[in-house]
């Protein structure tokens, strides 16, 4: 493969790892259509919160890759701080309200549907240097640190919600003076000890609420309820109907139902469409109509 273009530049390396996804990897036609549409929701609530200086290198199955360049544009990395600082707390923000969106608004019990509130965000922040290389139209980071940010996905931190970052990064972000880390270390093979920090913000969330300070969520409009719980079943049903294609975006599930199974699906619901589609309708009104 032919390899041009390689340059060597000082970046923060962050990935947003969707926890609880493996169940969804061995599942029936039905349930991998519905897992495929709810984490791809998830991960463009991810991406829809990115800003510069942050970029997507790359979609890792349930992870997204992200980088920062600290020695690019009109303004120093000093400036960027206190922005990416942040981004990455809004990230969880983010993903929350989007999982409290997708759990209120799905009318189907399936596996996939019935486990949304079981998935979770954990971010892992690593500085350091990259090397940019050019494969074809692919540009790949490789290098030490792209190593270390990767293999601290595989920690000793018993939970499944967190923001992991190591003490290079901790050097190049600034957060709010409201959130609290906790001093950590990892050990790997052929790498060593890595001094890390951690942040929760389930635990930070249980503060807020015991203080008072989170204020109860007001309850959404009905037509807001109805075009979410309608977008939502719609994105179901061309799901199932084209199982190999949609969405183009993402498609990284994997399913032991085998091609036939897949399409099988597919032509059902297509053959039951003229029915299920008005049934369908009335159910999400219904459903749309609970507080």
């Amino acid at each position: 493969m032919e390899i041009t273009s390689d340059s060597l530049e000082s970046v923060i390396l962050i990935i947003a790892d969707i926890s609880g996804y493996m169940r969804y990897m061995t599942a029936n036609a039905k349930t991998l259509a519905h897992s495929q549409v709810i984490i791809t929701e998830l991960i463009k609530s991810i991406i829809g919160q990115m800003e510069l200086p942050l970029e997507v290198a790359k979609l890792e199955g349930d992870a997204v890759f992200m980088f920062g360049r600290k020695q690019s544009g009109s303004k120093s990395w000093s400036d960027f701080k206190p922005i990416t600082g942040s981004k990455l707390i809004t990230f969880f923000k983010s993903f929350a309200d989007k999982l409290d969106e997708l759990r209120r608004s799905t009318t189907c019990t399936c596996q996939a549907c019935s486990h949304i509130n079981t998935l979770r965000l954990k971010l892992v922040v690593h500085s350091g240097d990259a090397l940019f290389h050019r494969i074809f139209n692919f540009v790949e980071l490789a290098g030490v640190d792209v190593i270390i940010v990767h293999r601290l996905l595989k920690n000793s931190i018993a939970s499944d919600e967190y923001l992991l970052m190591t003490e290079a990064a901790r050097l190049d972000l600034e957060f709010p003076d409201s959130i609290h880390l906790i001093q950590s270390s990892e050990s790997y093979d052929n790498i060593g000890r890595v001094n890390t920090l951690i942040y929760k913000p389930n635990e930070a969330t249980d503060a807020s609420v015991k203080k008072g300070s989170v204020d109860a969520r007001s309850p959404d409009g009905f037509s807001l309820r109805f075009r979410r719980s309608w977008n939502l079943f719609y994105k179901f049903w061309i799901a199932s109907l084209m199982p190999r294609s949609y969405p183009k975006t993402f498609h990284h599930l994997t399913s032991n139902s085998g091609v036939l199974g897949k399409y099988s699906f597919a032509v059902l619901t297509l053959f039951l469409s003229p029915i299920f589609l008005p049934v369908g309708t009335v159910s999400v009104a219904l459903h749309s109509l609970k507080k």
